[in-house]
């Protein structure tokens, strides 16, 4: 669960990186661009001027924009157009875009660019010189026609620009949007990993406990009953206690850690049952190096052991078993069980204690769906505890 928190947590920053602000305006400058290209093709395919001539005045018309771009999505940034803002943000921008109709109109104006200036007049109709008319005779001189009005050129150039300009606020308002719901993605998916962490780190608090409470209540049985005994299971504790100390920082570790700590709990219980109990291991080789989560399997024994060995008047055996898959890590702990009780007719004897609950609770923090945990009758007669997770090489 941590893991893939993390993982959707860069997924999901990436999208908010600083420089998608500047690959934004870079990207449109380029449409410009590309829009002049297309208009000046469109042109030149239609035989009235060189593509060269041609691109020239589209740029006239779309080359401010290259520079404007810029500005406009600094503006959708600095006024943005939301539930809380939009009653003056959205003047604001009226205003925005009728001062950069005006201000293209005049630098326009300014630097004399005119598209007549570039196209040349067509064939036969190229002006007489002055005071003379068709027939070679002299005439009094025309005025030159009046310039169109600046109020008409402001609403032409208006009838292109200002469309162009709510386009990019309303590209610039998106992508904020989206940031925005990355943003929010992100500070949960943190929260949700900081809520995962703090849980199994309760979780794993609350194990050790127990653990050490039934190992030590396992040995002051043996104090009276058999010291040599209850010596060498101190001995045998110390070694499980530093094993266990070892990985209480680590969420996971190899399944060979885990069994080399199981083999310490099971010298325990062997000492205290002697020939009543026997352990028998069935492990894959390529699955000792997969992950586990730590303490994974001893509630899992120690719950065979004493609900399904330790009732029962004879002998039993507890088998530990280890498989893996192409995807999965099969695991599985299997008691004799109470073969009286059974027969006579009590069913499947299981009880889930603090030990299987906790690590119920685990798996499911860690894996959520991606995990199985199912309790059985056994082949062996007892109970069958059977858990399946992701397979993954431990780190």
């Amino acid at each position: 669960m941590t893991t893939d928190a993390s993982n959707h947590s860069d997924a999901a920053s990436s999208t908010a990186r600083p420089g998608s602000q500047v690959l934004l305006p870079v990207g449109f400058s380029l449409l410009w661009l590309v829009v002049s290209a297309v208009f000046a093709l469109q042109i030149s395919a239609a035989g009235l001027m060189p593509w060269t001539t041609a691109f020239g005045l589209s740029l006239l018309d779309w080359g401010p924009w290259c520079i404007l771009t810029p500005l406009v999505l600094w503006l959708a940034r600095r006024m943005p157009l939301g539930p809380g803002t939009w009653r003056w943000a959205l003047p604001a921008h009226l205003v925005a875009s009728v001062l950069m109709v005006g201000t293209i109109e005049v630098t326009m104006s300014a630097l004399s660019l005119r598209k007549e200036l570039l196209m040349p007049p067509p064939e036969g109709r190229r002006p007489l010189p002055e005071g003379f008319d068709k027939g070679g005779g002299r005439r009094e001189p025309r005025r030159p026609p009046p310039a169109p009005a600046a109020s008409f050129r402001f609403f032409d150039r208006a009838r292109i620009a200002v469309p162009v300009y709510w386009m990019l606020v309303a590209a610039a308002t998106a992508v904020a949007q989206q940031r925005r719901v990355a943003e929010r993605e992100l500070r949960a998916l943190r929260a949700e990993a900081r809520l995962a962490e703090a849980r199994l780190a309760a979780l794993q608090a609350q194990l050790n406990p127990h653990f050490l409470f039934n190992t030590l209540n396992t040995i002051a049985q043996l104090i009276y009953d058999n010291p040599p005994a209850a010596e060498s299971s101190i001995t045998a504790l110390g070694g499980l206690l530093r094993a266990a100390l070892a990985a209480q920082h680590r969420r996971e570790v190899p399944l060979a850690e885990e069994l080399q700590l199981i083999e310490q709990y099971c010298a325990i219980q062997q000492v205290r049952f002697a020939d009543r109990l026997r352990f028998e291991y069935e492990i894959d080789p390529a699955a000792r190096s997969a992950a586990v989560p730590t303490l994974l399997l001893q509630p899992l024994v120690e719950n065979a052991v004493i609900h399904g060995v330790a009732p029962a008047r004879g002998a039993g055996r507890v088998w530990i078993r280890a498989r893996l898959t192409a995807e999965r890590l099969q695991l599985e702990v299997a008691d004799t069980g109470n073969a009286e009780a059974t027969t006579a007719g009590a069913g499947l004897q299981f009880r889930e204690g603090v030990g299987l609950g906790n690590t119920r609770a685990r798996l499911e923090t860690l894996y959520g769906d991606r995990h199985r945990f199912s309790v059985a009758r056994a082949v062996e007669g007892g109970v069958s505890v059977r858990l399946e997770i992701p397979r993954r090489v431990a780190t």
